[in-house]
């Protein structure tokens, strides 16, 4: 394992000596989590203890979400870079059935994605860097986000109250099960997938069981319809470049010798790149064209476009590779081979500046397995130091890569 440089060092040794407190507030914000647009006081235990660091906080006007700056007195926006952490903060409608002693205290809910671990790693980091308050060469921005696991999401409602203003890059984490405590995953460009919902209402004209002739049976093109539209991912485009198109709800009718006037199937759609995504809906709306225009219907479309792919920055995952291996050891690192076909909301943050979303790995070896959302989920948590130190220390090195870039122009 290679040294820490200095400046990182006192980040690592800070960090490390509260362990204890962030285990502590893992297990407050385990015990008392809410649901999405409901994280009232979730934003106030996370307003205050900010504000004690010395951070500059703004709170949404629904009360659920918010932004903390801190940076240098000689800090100018235009002349300095900001960073930002992104952490999410809404828990799931699940009942926990860990054994845990500090288990769910709110029941049927459940941070059952981590997002207890997400904060508490970005309260660590957020914690250390203000201790280095005036050294920082920049501003550091933290984004506690509200409802991530709704939709719509809660990113673009944290952009539109500025979370995004003035940021130059901005970097998160996600637990994963999968890996053991003391790994982190990363992967340049596409990291997950874009997530849109479609519904289609075909409008046909209803009848009797026995006279099909004297209808246009909506059923009959809303078939045809899904048919077409499940061989647009391996007919129409590469089947290398990974797209998932599923169809979860087929109705119509509610006699079985009526043919109805209508029938509908709702779907999703997921893309790893923004130019697939918008090749798919084009041939979304193409194929219900020509289904309809064939037998004789018509239809509505109702097209949800939710979170885009994350597409990592080459750049910052370097840094996050540099800071792990220096952190961890080279064994620490794991190359994700492909893109999950899951979405994340951080890639709406994206639109606005570079970043990147490293994998932190909170399996312990030798007990099984419980993938993200399930009842049993839980964490390894030695991992709460791991994902603090990274984010801070990146954090850093970033802006301190930010500065010497913009010196570098004013130089020119």
């Amino acid at each position: 394992m290679d040294s820490l440089p200095e400046h990182l060092i006192g980040l690592d040794q800070s960090i490390a000596a509260m362990a204890p407190e962030l285990i502590e507030l893992r297990r407050h914000l385990h015990q008392n989590p809410e649901l999405s647009r409901e994280e009232f006081a979730t934003t106030q235990l996370l307003e205050k203890r900010l504000n004690e660091l010395g951070f500059h906080t703004q709170v949404r006007a629904e009360k659920t979400g918010l932004i903390a700056d801190i940076a240098p007195r000689d800090f100018d926006p235009e002349e300095h870079p900001t960073v930002a952490i992104r952490a999410d903060m809404d828990a799931l409608p699940i009942v926990e059935l860990t054994d845990l002693g500090f288990k769910s205290q709110n029941t049927g809910v459940m941070h059952a994605c981590g997002h207890d671990l997400h904060m508490t790693c970005a309260m660590g980091a957020a914690t250390a860097l203000s201790a280095q308050r005036e050294q920082l060469p920049g501003r550091v921005r933290i984004i506690y986000q509200h409802a991530e696991e709704s939709s719509p999401s809660g990113a673009s409602e944290m952009i539109q109250f500025g979370a995004m203003r003035g940021v130059d890059a901005t970097i998160a984490l996600h637990v994963d099960p999968e890996l053991h405590v003391g790994k982190i995953g990363l992967k340049p460009g596409p990291l997950t997938a874009s997530f849109d919902r479609f519904t289609f209402t075909i409008k046909g004209r209803g009848g009797h069981g026995a006279r099909p002739h004297q209808c246009i049976d909506p059923i009959f093109v809303a078939t045809h319809l899904a048919q077409s539209l499940y061989a647009i991912t391996s007919r129409r485009f590469d089947a290398r470049e990974p797209i998932v198109l599923s169809i979860g709800e087929f109705k119509a009718g509610d006699f079985a010798n009526v043919i109805p006037s209508t029938a509908r199937l709702s779907g999703t759609v997921r893309t790893v790149s923004n130019e697939r995504r918008s090749h798919v809906e084009r041939m979304l709306i193409q194929m219900a064209e020509a289904s309809c225009a064939l037998h004789g219907a018509s239809f509505d479309l109702d097209l949800y476009k939710g979170a885009p792919p994350i597409i990592n920055s080459p750049k910052i995952i370097d840094r996050f590779e540099d800071v792990a291996t220096r952190l961890l050891g080279e064994d620490a690192i794991y190359n994700i081979p492909r893109p999950s076909m899951g979405s994340e909301d951080f890639s709406n943050y994206l639109a606005h500046a570079p970043g990147a979303m490293f994998r932190l790995g909170v399996a312990t070896p030798d007990e099984p397995v419980f993938h993200l959302h399930h009842p049993r989920f839980n964490a390894h948590e030695d991992a709460l130091a791991h994902g603090a130190k990274i984010l801070a220390m990146s954090a850093l090195e970033l802006l301190q890569d930010l500065a010497i870039d913009r010196e570098s122009l004013n130089d020119s």
